[in-house]
């Protein structure tokens, strides 16, 4: 028995140390979501950063010291014009997505972009018209459709009735709360039940909070009702969706647990349940386990930054891979978004 386990041990580690990714890559911007979120797993994937570009020379010089094998550059068309470069990974200020993004794509390269590529459904609509010119691809940054959580409820919720989501954090004054925060829990919607409109929205101001109380109706006929609110808590921020199905419902808790809670029959208009009672059933599907100390227990990977970053990095090096975060797929997040930004007026 021994003998077998070390021979698995020595199997997996073999495959945690193996290089599977060949190509050269570049990565725009090193923030603070960068380094948090995104180098710990191009790191764990062993990929090649051959480039490093970034805004000042301070900057430049910190790289130099903290990544040996690594150019640091000031200079974004040092990038463009090596043709060893696969693809191009941008994480920088959400204000110069655009700008670069067009730059990347321009090139012919492949793009991963961090959300949002971009801050109007028009500027969206000209990078896609941009990608269709180019020879390259773009990969968009929204984690939650590489989440496992949202890939098990994309196959669970074909016969989905309705749904409630809560998404409340503390006050941002910092940026824009409908491009910084609430784009993800909104693509993830859009990414679950389809194309959608925005409706019956009530704004709701206090003490320089903001809270979004509105309808989506998806051209399915599934109908959801959305809290996005900036006036609670980041110590105890919620992120609770809630479906309805025939059969139960699935409730996430953020991206780290997924539960079914089975409901009572009802057979020809009459509750089965006011005849021989009920008793609820859960079922967990997911949950991230912080005792076992593996990659598919991590924040990282439950969250959906590891596969965003692994899928992009197949398909450049054409090993398979899945682009689920087109730029094409995120035109119902940004006509959402807009239709949110008019009512806040």
């Amino acid at each position: 028995m021994n003998g077998i386990i070390e021979r698995y041990k020595k199997i997996r580690k073999k495959g945690l140390l193996s290089k599977n990714y060949q190509g050269q890559y570049a990565f725009v911007g090193i923030g603070n979501h960068s380094i948090n979120n995104l180098y710990p797993v191009l790191n764990h994937l062993n990929v090649n950063l051959k480039y490093i570009a970034v805004k000042s020379q301070d900057t430049a010089a910190l790289i130099k010291n903290n990544f040996a094998n690594t150019i640091a550059t000031t200079e974004l068309n040092d990038v463009l014009s090596d043709e060893t470069i696969k693809g191009v990974f941008v994480s920088a200020s959400p204000s110069a997505h655009f700008s670069i993004a067009k730059q990347v794509i321009a090139s012919g390269k492949n793009l991963f972009i961090e959300k949002p590529p971009c801050t109007t459904l028009k500027e969206l609509q000209e990078l896609i018209e941009l990608e269709k010119k180019g020879n390259g691809f773009v990969l968009t940054g929204v984690q939650r459709r590489y989440a496992p959580i949202y890939n098990i409820l994309a196959n669970k919720v074909k016969k989905a009735t309705y749904y409630s989501l809560k998404y409340k954090t503390g006050a941002y004054p910092e940026g824009d709360e409908l491009l910084d925060l609430f784009i993800h829990p909104l693509d993830a919607l859009f990414y679950l039940f389809g194309d959608g409109k925005v409706k019956n929205i009530s704004v709701v101001r206090s003490n320089g909070t903001i809270t979004y109380l509105a309808q989506i109706t998806h051209s399915n006929g599934v109908i959801g009702n959305l809290e996005l609110s900036t006036d609670h808590s980041w110590t105890e921020a919620q992120d609770i969706l809630t479906i309805s199905t025939p059969k139960g419902e699935y409730i996430t808790d953020n991206t780290s647990k997924l539960s079914f809670v089975t409901k009572p029959k009802v057979v020809a208009n009459i509750p089965l349940e006011k005849v021989k009672g009920f008793q609820s059933q859960t079922t967990v599907l997911y949950q991230q386990n912080s005792f076992l100390p593996v990659k598919e227990h991590n924040q990282l990977y439950s969250a959906g930054y590891y596969n965003e970053l692994e899928n992009f990095v197949k398909i450049c090096e054409k090993k398979g891979g899945n682009n689920v975060s087109t730029l094409n797929s995120l035109k119902p997040t940004f006509s959402a978004i807009e239709t949110l930004r008019e009512a806040k007026g």
